[in-house]
């Protein structure tokens, strides 16, 4: 029987590449893999056949949608996309529950830290916790870089020699204003739910007041090079393209995934970002701006694998430095710096995470339990009224919000672009397997095997 995985995306930059990475392993591996916008695959969950769900997340506050989802027979595996940086283990342990977390079969980590951390929430329970590591690192090693090197190439001939500013201010430089922007378990005591949110929204505000004042000098130094500043894809970029008015070297950009744009420039500038840890395994320098610190509440993995300034104008002459060097390639990571990625990244040689993922999968979880009627009929019947209700709430300030938001993190993807992006990810791997694609509804697109599977053994499937 061929089985089904289905893997939600929610930002198209930051997730679709790697998952369409992951289907083209599986569908060689018989798999037969849904993938799209999370909301419009939740919308068709209950079509599907049961399935192997891949959660992108598995925080506070989705309790209500995973009872749904295991309601309907589908499997779910934890896969948080943006686990592999955190402020602090209690952090993450304040915004997990029980509730949510009992109904993951299977969590699979980035690397040893994050199944660390895993391990330690005694609210999982027993749910067993494999380190994979995840596609969108695969993307970065040398064996994809005929997949960015196209891409980066066109953003080399557009900009020059540039260097990139990677914001990540999402938390007080919201796109929209929809719920809270800090979602902590509702078992926390009040005030220490208040206190937690208050210093880390406080702490953010500081920093990036102090990335707005950075502007000024670093595109002064760096001139006449580009300065590219990417805003996070929830940021509003209105508030930097207002403070790079004026500034003739800088552009606000977001536009495609991150990997290109690192490999193509000379120095990324961020503040406890994940691009950093990206741009750590690309080989790409990268510079912490880090003009306030707050213990507790600083991402010390991203830090750590760059060069730290507290000083704006020190920062902004050695960007200006590393701008004017001459293309050199990958830069390799000190061992220290190599060391510390390895404690957080599994796969970053070897067999791919997307392997990896497949074979804990084929391992771990086993044929699909039998539907429960009652539960399913009162699941169906949840997802029916949402619906509705949606319908009915289509011209409230709420639902348009929404809408402008899910536009925003996923534009439309027509099917030939991720036929096309299929085929040079199979080209860049030398030929993999044969795929086809279909869509099922906007955004939303199934891939399997056109043929007999190319890797249908482990030994076939892992390179090198």
């Amino acid at each position: 029987m061929t089985r089904s995985l289905l893997l939600p995306v929610e930002t198209l930059n930051r997730e679709f590449d790697a998952k369409l990475l992951l289907a083209l392993y599986a569908a060689a591996r018989g798999w037969e893999v849904v993938l799209g916008q999370k909301t419009a695959l939740h919308r068709r969950m209950a079509r599907f056949p049961r399935s192997v769900y891949v959660a992108k997340g598995f925080r506070w506050g989705r309790e209500r949608e995973f009872r749904e989802i295991g309601a309907l027979g589908h499997t779910i595996v934890g896969m948080d996309e943006e686990g592999l940086v955190n402020v602090s283990d209690e952090m993450w342990l304040s915004r997990s529950d029980s509730p949510t977390l009992r109904h993951l079969a299977l969590i699979v980590a980035w690397g040893p830290d994050d199944a660390r951390l895993y391990r330690r929430a005694t609210h999982l329970g027993d749910t067993p916790v494999v380190e994979t590591g995840n596609a969108r690192v695969d993307l970065l090693r040398p064996e994809l870089e005929g997949f960015l090197a196209p891409e980066a190439a066109r953003l080399r001939e557009r900009y020059g020699d540039f260097a990139l500013v990677n914001t990540n201010f999402a938390l007080v430089n919201r796109y929209v204003e929809l719920n809270a922007p800090v979602q902590m378990g509702n078992w926390l005591p009040q005030e220490v739910a208040e206190g937690l949110k208050s210093n880390w929204i406080g702490h953010k505000k500081a920093l990036l007041e102090a990335f707005l004042a950075l502007l000024p000098r670093l595109a002064g130094r760096l001139g006449p090079r580009t300065l590219v500043i990417r805003p996070h894809p929830s940021e509003n970029a209105e508030l930097w393209r207002e403070a790079a008015e004026g500034l003739g070297n800088v552009r606000v950009v977001h536009e495609g995934t991150v990997a290109p744009w690192l490999l193509a420039a000379k120095v990324l500038i961020h503040n406890g970002c994940t691009t950093a840890v990206e741009a750590a395994v690309l080989g790409t320098p990268a510079l912490a701006y880090r003009p306030v610190t707050r213990v507790g509440f600083d991402n010390d993995l991203p830090n750590g694998l760059s060069e730290e300034f507290a000083d704006g104008d020190a920062l902004a002459d050695r960007a200006a430095e590393l701008t004017r060097q001459p293309v050199q390639g990958r830069v390799a990571l000190s061992p220290e710096r190599r060391a510390l990625l390895e404690r957080h990244l599994t796969a970053l040689d070897g067999p791919l995470a997307c392997d990896r993922l497949i074979d804990a999968l084929e391992d771990r979880i086993g044929p699909p339990a039998p539907v429960e009627p009652l539960r399913y009929a009162v699941a169906r019947g949840h997802i029916v009224r949402r619906r509705v209700r949606r319908a009915l709430r289509t011209t409230s300030k709420w639902a348009g919000r929404k809408s402008a938001l899910l536009g925003h993190q996923f534009p439309h993807v027509p099917l030939g672009e991720v036929e096309a992006r299929l085929g040079r990810l199979d080209a860049a791997l030398g030929g993999i397997a044969e795929v086809s694609a279909e869509e099922l509804a906007p955004n939303l697109f199934r891939v399997r095997s056109s043929g007999s599977p190319a890797r249908s053994s482990r030994a076939e499937a892992r390179p090198g």
